[in-house]
């Protein structure tokens, strides 16, 4: 039998990260989709997890489909949410690679965590926009196509 977790993928995306504002219009989120479909591999077996504030749910929701969407408002609230839930949904034990579309060093702790348990860990940021302390914590990185955000 094949274990669980090999061959999946999970994304767990800080879509206002990648987007570059707090509130990113359905057309923007699109934009950031279509940029990071072109650079990132994406298995049949990867699932989504994408978290917001509640200020932007209804933008976001209806750029995404199939998703597990988090909302948490305040500082670091969508930050705190992907981590959290990453954490008790035990992700280590399920996929095999894990994908942090965010630039934000909250991720660092959660992407060493992954690291320690065996997980491959990539990190998609927005040029200019990833911490030292989340690329210190991964190994593998991507920038997402400038051009990307001229229209946000």
């Amino acid at each position: 039998m094949r274990p669980l977790r090999q061959g999946r993928a999970i994304h767990l995306l800080d879509i206002e990260n990648l987007a570059g504002c707090p509130q990113p219009s359905t057309e923007e989120v699109e934009h950031v989709m279509d940029a990071y479909r072109r650079l990132v591999l994406i298995g049949p077996m990867d699932q989504f997890m994408v978290a917001v504030n509640h200020n932007a749910l209804v933008g976001v929701g209806l750029a995404f489909r199939g998703v597990q969407l988090l909302t948490r408002s305040g500082p670091d609230g969508a930050d705190s949410a992907l981590s959290e839930t990453a954490l008790a949904d035990r992700v280590d034990l399920r996929f095999e690679r894990v994908v942090i579309g965010s630039g934000d060093g909250y991720f660092a702790d959660l992407a060493r965590w992954l690291a320690d348990h065996g997980v491959q860990v990539f990190v998609v940021a927005r040029p200019r926009s990833l911490s030292w302390r989340l690329y210190a914590a991964a190994r593998e990185f991507a920038y997402l196509d400038p051009a990307t955000h001229e229209a946000a």
